[in-house]
C-alpha cells in the first residue's frame, strides 16, 4: 500500500512539472547539442515558431549551435543571445533566448526560454534619437569639462605669446602646444554636435576599425571620471560591413559607457575586433567588436531583461540604451550577444554581417 502511494504521489509531482513547462508564460525548448534535434518543446514555443508540437518535436533548429558555442565559452551558468528564424508561414521572427546547460541521465542538454521580441523593433526612429539626445545629455557635461580649463589656458597662451615672442624663439613651442588644444576642442565640439544631429541613414562600406578611436574620443571624458583602463586589440584587414558609421558610433558609445558605469573605482575595459567565420552552418561571415569590462556584472535573473525598453537598475537610467542598441543592430542585419557573471564582469558582442560576394 505504501508502494502504491508513493506511486501515485510521484505521478502527481510528474504531472505538475509537465504542467508547469506546459503552461510557461514563454516558450520553452530543450535542445541536443551537435544534432539541433528539439527534444521537447512546449505549447507557445509551437505556436511562436508556427509549427504544430508534434513537428517540432523531433525537427532540427541548427541556430542553437551559437547558443552552444557561447555556453562553451564562458563560465557564467546563464546566456543572453538572439536567434533569427523563418517560419513555415514565411515571417522571419527573432527571438531572445536565455539558455543554460542541464545534466538529463548522462547526457549535457541545452535548455532555453525563448520570447518573440520581433515586436520591439517596431519602435520608431523617434526614440532611437530620443536616446541619442538623452546620450547627448550625459556627454555635455564631460565636454563642457573638457572645454572650460583648456580653453582659457589657449586664450591665455595666444594672447600673450603670440604678440610677444619670435618664432624662432623657445617659448614658441607653447603656442604650438596652445594651438594643438585648439584643435583638440575643435575636434570634441564638432564630433559631438555632428552626433546630435538628425540624420537619414547613410550606409557605407567601411573598416570598422576606423570608427573606434572616434567613439574612444566621445566618451574619454565620461570614463576619466573613474580609473579605468582601456584596452584595445583591433585585428587588421578586416572585411569591410556596410554601416551607417553614426549609428554603429551610438551602439558602441552605449556599450563603453555602460562598461565603465558598471566599474565602482578601477577597473578596465577591453575592446577588440575580429573576424567569425561559420561556413559548417552556412551562417555567414561576420565582424565582431567585443566589448569586455571587469565590473559588478549583471545578476542571472536580470540577464534576461537587459533589452527590453525602460529596464534598467541605474538610478538615473533610462533603460533606452540596450533596446535601441539591439534596435539599430537588427537594421544592420546584425546580432548582439551578451556574456556576465557577477563580479567578474560582462562581455558584449556586436556582430556585423560581411556582404556576401556573388
Amino acid at each position: 500500500m505504501t508502494k502504491e502511494k508513493d506511486y501515485e504521489q510521484l505521478n502527481r509531482q510528474l504531472g505538475w512539472y509537465k504542467s508547469f513547462f506546459d503552461n510557461a508564460s514563454d516558450a520553452v525548448f530543450v535542445v541536443q547539442p551537435e544534432t539541433w534535434s528539439i527534444l521537447d518543446a512546449n505549447e507557445i514555443a509551437s505556436n511562436i515558431l508556427s509549427i504544430p508540437k508534434d513537428k517540432l518535436i523531433g525537427s532540427t533548429l541548427p541556430q542553437f549551435r551559437r547558443i552552444f558555442k557561447l555556453l562553451m565559452r564562458t563560465s557564467s551558468p546563464i546566456v543572453l543571445s538572439e536567434l533569427s528564424i523563418d517560419t513555415p508561414d514565411d515571417k522571419t521572427i527573432l527571438l531572445e533566448v536565455s539558455a543554460r546547460f542541464v545534466d538529463f541521465d548522462g547526457q549535457k542538454l541545452i535548455q532555453a526560454i525563448a520570447r518573440d521580441v520581433s515586436e520591439q523593433y517596431a519602435m520608431t526612429d523617434k526614440l532611437v534619437q530620443a536616446d541619442k539626445l538623452v546620450l547627448l545629455g550625459q556627454l555635455s557635461a564631460g565636454v563642457a569639462h573638457e572645454i572650460r580649463n583648456p580653453l582659457a589656458a589657449v586664450n591665455l597662451n595666444l594672447q600673450i605669446l603670440q604678440r610677444k615672442i619670435p618664432e624662432d624663439a623657445q617659448e614658441y613651442t607653447y603656442v604650438k602646444t596652445a594651438l594643438q588644444g585648439v584643435e583638440r576642442i575643435s575636434k570634441i565640439v564638432e564630433v559631438t554636435l555632428n552626433f546630435s544631429r538628425p540624420n537619414m541613414p547613410d550606409i557605407k562600406e567601411v573598416n570598422i576599425n576606423s570608427i573606434i578611436p572616434q567613439t574612444l574620443d566621445l566618451v574619454t571624458s565620461v570614463l576619466k571620471r573613474k580609473d579605468i583602463t582601456v584596452n584595445i586589440s583591433l585585428k587588421d584587414d578586416l572585411p569591410l560591413v556596410a554601416i551607417d558609421t553614426k549609428q554603429i558610433q551610438q551602439v558602441l558609445i552605449n556599450l563603453i559607457t555602460n562598461a565603465g558605469d558598471s566599474i565602482q573605482v578601477k577597473g578596465n575595459i577591453d575592446i577588440s575586433s575580429y573576424e567569425e567565420k561559420s561556413a559548417k552552418y552556412n551562417e555567414g561571415e561576420y565582424v565582431v567588436v567585443a566589448i569586455k569590462d571587469d565590473g559588478c556584472g549583471i545578476m542571472p535573473e536580470d540577464i534576461s531583461k537587459v533589452f527590453n525598453p525602460f529596464f534598467t537598475r541605474k538610478a538615473d537610467g533610462t533603460g533606452l540604451g540596450l533596446p535601441i542598441t539591439q534596435r539599430i543592430l537588427h537594421q544592420h542585419n546584425g546580432i548582439i550577444d551578451v556574456q556576465s557573471e557577477v563580479g567578474k564582469g560582462t562581455t558584449f558582442y556586436v556582430k556585423i554581417p560581411v556582404p556576401r560576394t556573388m
